[in-house]
């Protein structure tokens, strides 16, 4: 008996080894597959490891005559009538040859042998179907969202974790520049991030953490015992600053128990005004129109006694420069006032930064976005904090008065900007 192990790529190239070096006559004794690197050191490649043995004293002979009754393979023979008796003058019929079950044999153990490999490939091959469902879904979001080359470099979850971000309408080189430090840090903590390993739920729950840690956010209008502080909201038209006005003077009237007055310089639309003499009425706060920088300083002397003094002001396109130099004017004899510049979350990422940049001669000193619940991507807050450069004050989720305003904190907008899969927020 001889015995000898073949390798080769596939099953059908293993057997026509075998056939070739040691006959028709060889038996599969067994088949596994294993892995070995590839050539040239470039990962490694899967190949078929096959055992045969053949027996050299009948190798070549043909098989022995008998005159056995052919098998029936373990199924019970068909019932049949029996033969009617032949005259005895005439010749027996020469008895039937015995079946050769040799090449059946080695047949069935080939099948058993491609079986045995299919099944040894079963985990590796459902693992490879996997990961290519991940890469075609990859693949789609790089044909839709046109990515460069640069983003190609990053491991696949964070890469998935990009496309994310992008999808949320976060500027493609803000969302670039934070994958690539989610990378950096976790390849500084373990490695993971420049082998591609990175843990998807892993990489998410960080790049959220970054998104946080990447946020600035502006403590509330701080109220001091005693001493009055100006609050003004300035922005462009439509963005919602009278009824973000209304929702911070009822917090600080019917939560903090402070006592407010409202202020409006803005005499250009009178719905604006009735809007806010509505809200104060409401309130039972004082309302003030000031029409010139002398009406402003009368009326914040007289007010000396409140607690929370806060300006609603005209909105104007931002290209027009005129208003913005006059109410420019007003604002400077306030050297006290804190200014917060109202945009809508609904706007383009581009008019958001083109409009910060505008307003920057009011001086704002923080950013409210209002309008969330009238947009469903979140992404142009992100890439406006990191354009502007100024912290965030408030978020405006509806109109209802006080309760849809929050104040901003940077786990919130990681939340919207990267929200939490929902088996994970269960």
């Amino acid at each position: 008996m001889r015995v000898k192990t073949f390798e080769a790529g596939s099953m059908q190239d293993a057997l026509d080894i075998v056939k070739k070096e040691m006959g028709e006559e060889a038996f599969i004794l067994s088949t596994r597959t294993r892995r070995r690197p590839a050539s040239l050191g470039m990962g490694e490649e899967s190949i078929i490891e096959v055992t045969a043995a053949v027996d050299e004293a009948q190798a070549g002979l043909p098989p022995a005559a008998s005159a056995a009754p052919a098998l029936t393979y373990g199924l019970r023979a068909a019932l049949e009538p029996p033969a009617p008796r032949r005259p005895s003058r005439e010749p027996a019929p020469p008895p039937a040859p015995a079946m050769d079950l040799q090449p059946l044999r080695r047949e069935l153990l080939e099948i058993k042998g491609a079986v045995a490999a299919l099944k040894d490939n079963d985990l590796r091959n459902a693992s490879i179907l996997k990961e290519l469902d991940q890469m075609k879904a990859l693949l789609s979001r790089i044909q839709r969202q046109g990515m460069p080359p640069a983003q190609l470099q990053l491991p696949p979850s964070l890469l998935e974790l990009y496309g994310d971000l992008v999808a949320n309408d976060v500027e493609p080189i803000i969302a670039l520049r934070l994958c690539e430090y989610a990378q950096r840090a976790l390849t500084d903590q373990d490695g993971d991030g420049a082998s591609g390993a990175v843990n998807p739920e892993r990489a998410r729950l960080f790049l959220r953490r970054v998104i946080a840690d990447f946020i600035p956010v502006a403590p509330p209008i701080q109220l001091d015992p005693g001493k009055m502080r100006v609050a003004a909201l300035v922005g462009p038209t439509g963005v919602g600053k009278t009824t973000t006005l209304a929702k911070l003077a009822a917090y600080a009237q019917l939560h903090l128990k402070q006592k407010v007055a409202l202020l409006t310089l803005d005499t250009y639309r009178m719905a604006a005004v009735d809007q806010l003499q509505q809200y104060a009425q409401i309130l039972q706060v004082p309302l003030h129109v000031a029409l010139t920088v002398e009406d402003l300083r009368s009326a914040l002397r007289f007010y000396q006694d409140r607690a929370l003094v806060l300006i609603d002001t005209p909105g104007h396109s931002p290209k027009d420069t005129d208003t913005l130099n006059q109410l420019r004017g007003l604002l400077d004899e306030l050297p006290e006032v804190e200014t917060h510049l109202v945009l809508s979350a609904t706007t383009k990422p581009r008019d958001l930064t083109e409009i910060a940049t505008r307003y920057e001669p009011l001086r704002p000193t923080r950013l409210l976005f209002t309008k969330l619940d009238e947009t469903s991507t979140y992404g142009p807050i992100l890439s406006t904090l990191a354009r502007v450069k100024k912290p965030l004050s408030y978020l405006g989720t509806g109109q209802e008065v006080p309760e849809a305003l929050e104040l901003a904190t940077s786990r919130r907008v990681a939340d919207l900007i990267l929200p939490v899969p929902m088996k994970e927020a269960e």
